[in-house]
């Protein structure tokens, strides 16, 4: 019977200390709001103490620049079948586009150099925090050495987990807001851009000369890509004949690049996606040829590809979203 009492005694007794271990640091800490972790961490040391999830992306500065998209779109009247349809897509792939992405849309015409060009504001990019449970001080070989520090590891792991995944809810909130913020502007410049009727006349050399005082092509070339939607046929006659003399030349050294005033300054490592038109009256071939030419002595990368609408923007620039969630300086 003695033997018997004191065996229940022994377990009473152990199971009053665990409720004091577990207990007694509560009230140390209590009234501070923003203690979430269980109270036993308070007899693991600073180390499980001070424990917190791993945020990453807004309070850091990104070890790489952001990537930017630029689009221009063609509004001049040559491009007029195509030209609202072309916005109407340009406008939903950018709204489509990761919050950590900037984002551009200039207009095309035969003024593209001029400060009145309504061009839409750059969306700049924007970082989402990231939270993610840590491993615990001791891993990957915790070796508890009692019951109680056992116990306590694994309320501290699932008050981590918790607090993770109330960060994330909370992040991904603020994400759908801010791209519903993002789109609601988007869609507010599209409306008043689809009113602007330049006059006749295409000026590429303009637009390129403008795209190369952006910011982030200045700040970044090789980590911003231009998306040209157009016919791609130089209508201004000053610059067509630029252009023409830039050609012959060209050629005439075995398709090498010629040292000419024609050749954009400013573009080397850019990103450039030529979509075009093809229209009526217009040698599809022999323009597109040109910039091919004029960008790559320019030092750009260029590509040139037929313009649909049936073909998602998505589907073209798979190339230019791959060189986006690259490192800077992959290939």
């Amino acid at each position: 019977m003695i033997a018997t009492l004191s065996g229940f005694l022994l377990a009473a007794v152990g199971v009053g200390a665990l409720a004091l271990w577990q207990s007694e640091p509560q009230a140390a800490t209590a009234g501070r709001g923003d203690d979430w972790r269980p109270p036993c961490v308070q007899r693991l040391g600073a180390a499980y103490r001070d424990l917190d999830v791993a945020v990453s992306g807004a309070a850091e500065a990104p070890t790489t620049p952001r990537h930017t998209v630029l689009f221009g779109v063609d509004r001049s009247p040559s491009n007029n079948e195509v030209a609202d349809a072309q916005l109407g897509a340009v406008v939903s792939f950018a709204k489509s586009l990761p919050l950590d992405v900037e984002a551009g849309v200039l207009l095309i015409s035969d003024r593209s150099d001029r400060s009145s060009t309504p061009d839409m504001p750059l969306e700049s990019a924007t970082a989402i925090p990231r939270a993610e449970a840590p491993a615990l001080p001791c891993a990957p070989d915790c070796a508890p050495r009692s019951l109680f520090e056992q116990h306590c590891y694994e309320r501290l792991e699932e008050a981590l987990e918790r607090r993770a995944s109330d960060q994330g809810e909370a992040a991904a909130e603020r994400e759908r807001v801010l791209k519903d913020e993002r789109a609601a502007r988007i869609d507010a410049w599209a409306e008043a851009a689809r009113a602007y009727t330049p006059k006749p006349g295409t000026s590429l050399l303009a637009f390129f000369a403008k795209v190369a005082d952006l910011p982030p092509v200045l700040r970044a070339p090789s980590r911003t890509t231009v998306v040209v939607l157009s016919d791609l046929e130089e209508a201004r006659t000053g610059d067509r004949k630029k252009i023409d003399a830039f050609y012959k030349k060209y050629l005439a050294h075995g398709e090498r690049c010629p040292e000419v005033a024609a050749i954009p300054q400013g573009l080397v490592g850019l990103d450039v996606v030529l979509l075009q038109t093809h229209t009526d009256g217009i040698d599809a071939d022999g323009w597109g040829q040109r910039w091919e030419a004029l960008l790559g002595c320019a030092g750009a990368h260029v590509r040139r590809q037929r313009y649909s609408p049936a073909v998602d923007l998505g589907d073209y620039l798979a190339p230019s979203l791959a060189l986006a969630a690259a490192p800077a300086g992959a290939s």
